[in-house]
């Protein structure tokens, strides 16, 4: 447990000096953008302000999930930080939204960008404080859903920085304004694509459905083939969390077998663990089959659904 909380401690830093940087780049990012008439740099700006409220929910969520289990919540508040994923993905859908309504204003009546040399300091800024970030989560982007979402949010920030700068130099060079239309849109259309992926991966985690990366057909096949299981049953596998996963099985023995049981319990779980990273296992014996004709009790493993 300690090492755990170790990387809950190092997560929490780092996510404490992101939101510190981010913070003063939508400021600066702001106060250019409207001087300057850069909806670009307008549209970062708020694309890093949901930024900041996304991270501030991503520390919330390192700390809500070391909170310990209790006889109301067995399994603790791990996931704290899938909802804060969740949340922060949809404010980022919001956000887009917005962005794609002023580019189709300024579509419409396009207007003049003033103050170049404003908006290209202040958008480099911002660049260099988003490397910066993307670096300091980097590391942490695997641990949990609600770390990859923060990073994602570093990271498009990143590629949007260097959009908005490329932009700029071309709207000063040619004189095109529509380039400042053209990114903001491709700037929004990023935003969705990322938070689509975060509330996928969020929902289905809400409705407790089979993770990514786990063969429903594969882990059946496994348990069947511990010795002395007849059959299995009732399986379900679902996510506690984004990285941890439970499972849970019905497993039907031969009555003389059934002195044997607690090694068969000790042989699953040891398998879930080893071959499938399940790090929660019930198994439940029992003598005799399954009679009902869902398909979690008649397994076919051509069925999917």
């Amino acid at each position: 447990m300690a090492h755990n909380h170790t990387h809950h401690q190092v997560s929490g830093v780092k996510l404490f000096w992101t939101i510190v940087f981010n913070s003063a780049i939508t400021l600066a990012e702001f106060i250019a953008g409207i001087l300057s008439g850069y909806l670009a740099l307008l549209a970062d700006a708020v694309h890093n302000l949901s930024d900041v409220a996304a991270l501030v929910l991503a520390w919330l969520g390192v700390k809500g999930s070391e909170l310990p289990a209790t006889k109301k919540s067995t399994y603790g508040y791990k996931r704290i930080e899938v909802m804060t994923a969740f949340i922060s993905a949809v404010s980022l859908v919001v956000i887009a939204v917005y962005i794609l309504w002023e580019a189709y204003g300024r579509f419409l009546e396009p207007r003049p960008i003033t103050r170049p040399w404003l908006f290209l300091t202040v958008a480099v800024i911002g660049l260099i404080g988003n490397l910066l970030s993307v670096w300091l989560l980097h590391a942490e982007k695997g641990k949990s859903l609600n770390l990859k979402t923060a990073f994602l949010h570093m990271a498009f920030d990143a590629v949007s920085s260097v959009a908005v700068i490329i932009g700029g130099v071309v709207i000063l060079l040619t004189g095109w304004v529509i380039i400042d239309v053209i990114l903001s849109v491709a700037i929004a259309l990023m935003i969705f694509w990322s938070s689509y992926l975060v509330i996928r991966e969020a929902v289905m985690i809400f409705l407790e459905a089979v993770p990514p990366g786990i063969d429903f057909d594969k882990v059946h096949e496994a348990i069947v083939a511990v010795p002395r299981v007849c059959n299995v049953h009732d399986l379900h596998i679902w996510s506690l969390s984004s990285h941890e996963i439970a499972l849970s099985c019905h497993v039907s023995l031969n009555e003389r077998d059934l002195q044997h049981g607690p090694d068969v319990i000790v042989e699953i779980n040891r398998l879930i663990r080893d071959q499938f990273s399940i790090g929660h296992g019930t198994i439940q014996l029992e003598v005799g089959e399954c009679a009902r004709s869902t398909v979690l009790c008649n397994h076919d493993t051509r069925r999917k659904h």
